[in-house]
C-alpha cells in the first residue's frame, strides 16, 4: 500500500509539474490556449484560465509532494 501511495505521489508531482511548466507558457503567450464559449456564459479570458491551471498546477504538485496532506492516523 505504501508503494503505491508513493507511485501515485510521483505521478501527481510529474502531472503538477508539466501542468505548471504549460500555464506558465500560456500566462507569458495566451494564444496556445483556444477560445471557448458556455453557450449564454462569456469564457474568462485564457490568461485569467491559465493563472487558475497554475494555481491548481501548483496544488497538485504540493500535494504530490506531501507538503498539503494531512498527519499519518495511527
Amino acid at each position: 500500500m505504501k508503494t503505491l501511495h508513493r507511485i501515485i505521489g510521483v505521478l501527481m508531482l510529474v502531472g503538477g509539474f508539466a501542468g505548471a511548466l504549460a500555464c506558465i507558457w500560456a500566462l507569458v503567450d495566451p494564444s496556445i490556449m483556444s477560445p471557448t464559449s458556455l453557450g449564454a456564459f462569456e469564457a474568462p479570458s485564457p490568461r485569467w484560465r491559465a493563472a487558475f491551471g497554475l494555481v491548481l498546477s501548483i496544488a497538485l504538485l504540493l500535494f504530490g509532494s506531501g507538503k498539503l496532506r494531512h498527519r499519518e492516523l495511527p
